[in-house]
C-alpha cells in the first residue's frame, strides 16, 4: 500500500517547504552555536545545559539538575510546550554511578507523575570541565 492508502498525505520536500517547516526560537544569535528551540511541524527540538543567564555554572549536581531543569523550562514555554508535553528525554550525565541519584530526586520532584520516556547516557565529558549534567528534549507542542 502507498503513503496515501494508509492515510498519510505526501509532503512537499524541496528546500523551500522545509524551511517553512522548520523554526528556530528565537533565531541563533551571531556567535551563538544553536537556537534555543528548532520546531518541526509541531514537535520542539531543545538541548539545555545548567547555567543561568549570564552564563554562569552552577555548582553540584542537585544545583546543576535545578537550573537545567529550569532551562528546559523556560525554552518549552517560549513555544507553547511545558514539561508534561515532552515526549522523550535524553540526559547526560558524568560519572553516572555518583551524580544518576541526586538527579533523579531533583527530576522526581519536578516531573512530578508526568514522566517522559527517557535515556541517561553515561559521559566522559561535557562542554565545560566542571558541567554535570545536559538534557535533550523532544516535545509535542499543544494545538501545532
Amino acid at each position: 500500500m502507498s503513503r496515501t492508502e494508509h492515510g498519510i498525505e505526501p509532503r512537499e520536500t524541496t528546500p523551500e517547504a522545509a524551511s517553512r517547516r522548520v523554526r528556530r526560537v528565537p533565531e541563533p544569535a551571531d556567535g551563538a552555536l544553536s537556537a534555543s528551540v528548532t520546531v518541526i511541524d509541531g514537535t520542539a527540538y531543545t538541548t539545555v545545559i545548567p547555567v543561568d543567564g549570564d552564563g554562569v555554572l552552577a555548582e553540584g549536581i542537585e544545583a546543576q539538575s535545578e537550573l537545567v531543569i529550569d532551562e528546559l523550562e523556560r525554552d518549552l514555554a517560549g513555544v507553547g510546550a511545558t514539561l508534561a508535553d515532552i515526549a522523550h528525554l535524553t540526559i547526560y550525565l558524568r560519572d553516572l554511578s555518583v551524580n544518576r541519584g541526586p538527579f533523579n530526586e531533583v527530576y522526581a520532584r519536578r516531573f512530578g507523575g508526568t514522566v517522559p520516556v527517557r535515556c541517561a547516557v553515561g559521559v566522559a565529558e561535557l562542554a565545560r570541565p566542571t558541567m554535570l549534567v545536559e538534557l535533550t528534549a523532544i516535545a509535542a507542542i499543544p494545538g501545532a
